[in-house]
C-alpha cells in the first residue's frame, strides 16, 4: 500500500491544493464588500490607521486572509503585503508575522507515507473500495498537520514516530484508531494552527 502512495507522489499535492482552493473561494458578496471597503481609501496614500480599519472591516465581514484575497486586492490596485505591514505597525492592531515558507514536496510525501503505514489496518478485503476515500483522508490529514503551529506539529510527529517504532505494543487496528483519535483532537482545535496573515 505504501508503494501505491509512492507511485502517486507526483499527484499528491493536488487533492489538498484543490480543497484549499475551494475553501478560500470568495463569494460575489464578499468581493462586493472588498470593493466597497477599498473604495473608501487611496491605495497610494494608505496610513497605518487605514490599513487597520481595512483589516477590521474584512474580519467583521468574515473575509479571511487568503491568496485569493491578496489577488482580489491586487486587482483593485491595493497591495496585500503593504496593508499587512501598515496594520502591523499599529501596536493595538498588530498583524502576525509572515508565515514560514510552505512545506516541501519531500516533507509532504514523507509525512503522507508515514501516515499511510500507520493508518493501514490488517483488513485488506475492501482495499479497492476504500482506496479513494482513504487517499483523500490521508491527504486531508497531511495538509492539516503541515498547517499546525510548530509545537502542535512537533507533538503529532513525535506521536507518529512513537507508534512507527518496532516497540509499538499495539496491533495495526489499535494503532490506527489511537492515531486517528489523537489527530482528531489536535486537528479540530483551531488554536493549534498557525495564524494566517495577508502574506499568505
Amino acid at each position: 500500500m505504501i508503494g501505491s502512495i509512492s507511485s502517486s507522489s507526483s499527484m499528491m499535492a493536488m487533492p489538498s491544493a484543490s480543497s484549499n482552493r475551494q475553501s478560500s473561494q470568495l463569494s460575489d458578496t464578499q468581493k462586493e464588500t472588498i470593493s466597497s471597503v477599498l473604495s473608501q481609501y487611496d491605495a497610494d496614500s494608505l496610513s497605518a490607521s487605514d490599513a487597520s480599519d481595512i483589516v477590521a472591516s474584512f474580519k467583521d465581514a468574515g473575509i479571511t486572509p487568503t491568496k485569493e484575497l491578496a489577488q482580489e486586492l491586487d486587482a483593485l490596485g491595493f497591495d496585500a503585503q503593504e496593508i499587512g505591514d501598515l496594520a502591523g505597525a499599529k501596536p493595538q492592531g498588530g498583524m502576525p508575522p509572515p508565515p514560514p515558507p510552505p512545506p516541501s514536496d519531500e516533507e509532504e510525501n514523507s509525512l503522507s507515507e508515514l501516515l499511510q503505514s500507520l493508518l493501514e489496518t490488517e483488513d485488506e478485503e475492501n482495499e479497492d473500495l476504500e482506496n479513494t476515500q482513504s487517499f483523500e483522508e490521508l491527504m486531508d490529514y497531511t495538509s492539516k498537520i503541515l498547517s499546525l503551529n510548530d509545537s502542535s506539529k512537533t507533538e503529532i510527529l513525535s506521536l507518529l514516530e512513537k507508534y512507527s517504532g518496532e516497540e509499538n505494543p499495539y496491533s495495526k487496528e489499535q494503532t490506527s484508531n489511537l492515531i486517528k483519535n489523537s489527530l482528531k483532537e489536535t486537528l479540530n482545535d483551531s488554536n493549534n494552527y498557525k495564524h494566517v496573515s495577508f502574506y499568505a
